[in-house]
């Protein structure tokens, strides 16, 4: 079982600029001690939800815009009020979240990123990345390339997200409904110098979609064991009107597990302390890679960690995937 550490991606922290960190140009420079975020970051995904908000404009109730990379929906006729300045009573504009480019990078899922056949990126991460994780995923290939400045093309990989699960026969591979596994990780890419890493999500004729996209560098907490439970919480509602009636509003639902794991006995004061330190941040559980469904991105609810024996010690985790 690995857990996924996030590289912070924000807009503040992007620098939408070309890349110098190609094999032979000068090396990527990182302070010690620099915060964990990403160095420089390039896209295909068009930052144009909107017209920017002016201060000049007079905008009637319903008119959208967008400012500092988020997206706003004016609920008064109004002039000269930033929708990100000091909330009003009653409120001037709703917070309709982050724009299309930065959705994949909020840390919710059912934010998605879409664009036109694919969606693209360059990364400089500024640090060793050795992971990436997709979640809300809608495409027909993944393509990574990772570019060390100093060995040049150090990893190069196309994989595609489409799941295989109940593909038993020739009759059911060509006629079976094609299926994509919305959550999907890619492990042990080479830790190069800080590099580049490239990105592609491609769904020729159609949207390409990422509802979360996680870089960073995965630690091991030990072996996922059988016994380990999945299901989801579902937020919907079902109630019945005066009449008996069944009224549905269907809402999104978050995934969940309690993973038992085995680790080795010298490492339990190990997975204590990183457990411990990361007990109030997202991150990427995954139980086994090649099943879906023991990949969640969220929060851990508790952990227990009984030492059973001088070599292998029980541990039971109780994960809360985002929604």
């Amino acid at each position: 079982m690995r857990i996924i550490e996030p590289v912070e991606i924000a807009p503040g922290m992007a620098v939408m600029e070309a890349f110098l960190v190609e094999p032979n140009a000068e090396p990527l420079v990182v302070q010690v001690g620099q915060a964990f975020q990403v160095a420089s970051l390039l896209t295909n995904v068009p930052e144009a939800d909107y017209d920017v908000w002016v201060s000049s404009k007079d905008y009637a109730i319903g008119d959208r815009v967008m400012l500092e990379h988020r997206t706003y929906e004016a609920l008064v006729a109004n002039n000269n009020k930033a929708p990100s300045g000091t909330a009003t009573d009653p409120p001037t504009w709703l917070d309709l979240g982050p724009t299309n480019r930065w959705r994949m990078f909020d840390d919710k899922i059912g934010t998605v990123t879409t664009n036109p056949e694919s969606i693209s990126l360059t990364i400089a991460p500024g640090r060793a990345v050795d992971s990436l994780a997709f979640f809300g995923l809608d495409a027909a290939s993944i393509y990574v390339r990772v570019v060390d400045p100093y060995q040049g093309i150090v990893y190069e990989s196309s994989v595609s997200p489409v799941s295989t699960d109940g593909i038993n026969d020739w009759y059911e591979y060509f006629f079976a409904p094609v299926e994509v596994n919305e959550d999907f990780v890619l492990l042990d890419v080479p830790v190069g110098s800080y590099g580049s890493i490239e990105i592609k999500v491609a769904k020729p004729a159609g949207i390409a979609k990422v509802g979360a996209l996680i870089l960073g560098k995965a630690a091991v907490l030990g072996e996922a064991l059988y016994g380990t439970s999945v299901g989801i919480t579902d937020y919907s509602r079902k109630d019945r009107d005066d009449f008996g009636n069944t009224v549905i509003v269907e809402r999104d639902y978050s995934k969940r597990a309690d993973f038992d794991v085995m680790v080795p006995t010298s490492m339990v004061s190990q997975v204590q302390r990183l457990l411990s330190k990361h007990r109030a941040r997202p991150l990427v559980w995954i139980g086994e890679a090649s099943f879906q469904s023991t990949i969640l991105y969220g929060y851990y609810k508790e952990f227990n960690l009984v030492i059973s024996g001088p070599t292998a010690s029980d541990c039971s985790i109780s994960v809360e995937g985002l929604i």
